[in-house]
């Protein structure tokens, strides 16, 4: 038996009840079940993603490229340190990103490997410091002979401490 989710109430419902209230407050109850990661990043691939990228992640060479440098990097966020031996919580990041220089696309030294939380700030960073289009190439890659991994991991760590 486990007591009623409910603030206050001291009813007890059996342990293996799905509904985590009891009688009088079971209206209390909103079944959510979020879609599974796979579907989500089904859905991102079909609507959201470059087609040519999305061909890109999911060709051999990068499969194992990727699997590689995550073990390289023994399973570590190379920015805050996260360790995740678990499937599907680390990715491999391109420092100077994929749609800037598709020549660096599987060169090994353009590559790290970062947290999910690590992931969304550096994207915010690129938002901030890359022009778009295909016009802005020389002014992109100037931009990224500045903005190397340490700059990067600096800006990273600066901006993560200061959202806690």
């Amino acid at each position: 038996m486990k007591l009623c989710k409910r603030l206050g109430c001291k009813a007890m419902i059996p342990y293996d009840q799905t509904n985590p209230y009891c009688e009088n407050h079971r209206q209390d109850y909103h079944e959510y079940q979020r879609p599974s990661r796979p579907v989500d990043q089904r859905h991102y691939n079909l609507t959201r993603r470059d087609q040519e990228a999305n061909q890109f992640y999911h060709t051999r060479a990068w499969r194992q490229l990727s699997l590689l440098v995550k073990r390289q990097a023994m399973m570590t966020c190379e920015c805050c340190g996260h360790t995740a031996l678990t499937k599907g919580k680390l990715l491999v990041d391109h420092i100077v990103p994929r749609r800037i220089d598709k020549r660096c696309q599987l060169d090994r030294d353009n590559l790290w490997v970062l947290c999910y939380s690590c992931h969304y700030w550096k994207t915010q960073l690129e938002t901030q410091i890359y022009l778009d289009g295909e016009a802005n190439f020389i002014a992109n890659l100037d931009t990224a002979t500045r903005w190397n991994q340490d700059a990067i991991r600096n800006w990273i760590i600066d901006k993560k401490s200061k959202s806690i």
